[in-house]
């Protein structure tokens, strides 16, 4: 019989028992690696391998067939002294700081007034509405505002209406109106997916906080500075980060609705890497596009980083 004091220690283990345990942790790596190996080599091959490739092109005269000339950053060079490359990033800085707004202003903004409505049908409503403009393909979309902003489009015809003339003009055909043209595009700007993870972060703030602050005397204003706020900026961080990377490399818009004119004023980055690699053969020069523009991504969202931390150790 075994007394107490001989009794084994909770915190000590049998040998035998030890080598088992290791063996099913074995096990359990083993399978959680089988498990992942799929996604690891889905990225590699079709993320990881064409990335390095690109770079490695980049170095090259490459035609995408034949011929495969090294020639070091001469690509590289040639891209620098590109005329239409300067005002290609300045245009697509500029789009993307409006897509930002869209994306996290405007759908806060829509998620807190719907936060707000008394009605639970009404918001219930609003939810489903937000989320129609999702429906429509994105292609026809940009098509259906191409119509839109012509001289004779609905655009013009409301500030006729509205008594703004003087605003009215070709928005995609006029080189000083066309970045401004490609800006309208979508308005109101509502996108559901965003505006729907907003709403559930306000939804997660509980009625008691609400309460404290009515019981401070705290009005609307300072209710949505120091509590809302606060509760949606995970939300709006992760949200600015798509926007910005999204914004930065896109390039559909343009090509459906001005194809980089009228004489080239909404070029961006990317439709100029289409063009060279699929228009004009010269996938070594659009290759070294790419890679610039990876490397002010990759800055941009660094910098963007650095600020937010800056920001929280400030308060």
């Amino acid at each position: 019989m075994m007394t107490a004091g001989a009794s084994l220690s909770p915190t000590r283990t049998l040998p035998g028992a030890r080598k088992g345990l290791r063996k099913r942790q074995r096990h359990h790596y083993v399978l959680a690696f089988l498990l992942v190996l799929p996604a690891m080599a889905f990225i590699g091959v079709f993320i990881a391998y064409p990335f390095v490739q690109g770079i490695y092109r980049s170095f090259f005269n490459y035609n995408g067939g034949n011929l495969n000339q090294f020639i070091g950053i001469q690509n590289y060079i040639d891209l620098f002294k590109d005329p239409l490359v300067g005002p290609s990033f300045l245009n697509v800085f500029i789009l993307t700081s409006a897509l930002v707004i869209q994306s996290v202003v405007v759908a806060f903004v829509a998620a807190w007034l719907i936060h707000h409505l008394s009605s639970e049908r009404l918001k219930y409503l609003f939810r489903v509405l937000v989320m129609l403009p999702a429906v429509v393909p994105t292609i026809v979309g940009f098509l259906l505002w191409t119509e839109f902003l012509s001289p004779d489009g609905a655009v013009n015809q409301v500030l006729g209406g509205l008594g703004l003339g003087f605003l009215q003009g070709d928005w995609l055909g006029d080189p000083n109106r066309v970045i401004i043209g490609l800006i309208i595009v979508g308005f109101p700007w509502l996108n559901g997916i965003n505006t729907l993870l907003f709403l559930a972060a306000l939804g997660e703030i509980p009625n008691e906080i609400y309460d404290s602050a009515r019981l401070d005397r705290a009005g609307r204003g300072r209710i949505l500075w120091n509590i809302e706020i606060p509760a949606v900026m995970a939300q709006a961080s992760v949200l600015m980060v798509l926007a910005i990377v999204i914004g930065l490399q896109s390039y559909e818009n343009v090509y459906v609705m001005t194809g980089g004119g009228p004489f080239n004023s909404s070029n961006v980055p990317g439709l100029i890497l289409f063009k060279n690699a699929f228009g004009y053969g010269r996938f070594g020069y659009a290759s070294a596009i790419g890679v610039v523009l990876f490397i002010v991504i990759a800055a941009v969202l660094l910098l963007g980083s650095w600020l937010r931390k800056r920001a929280r150790n400030a308060f």
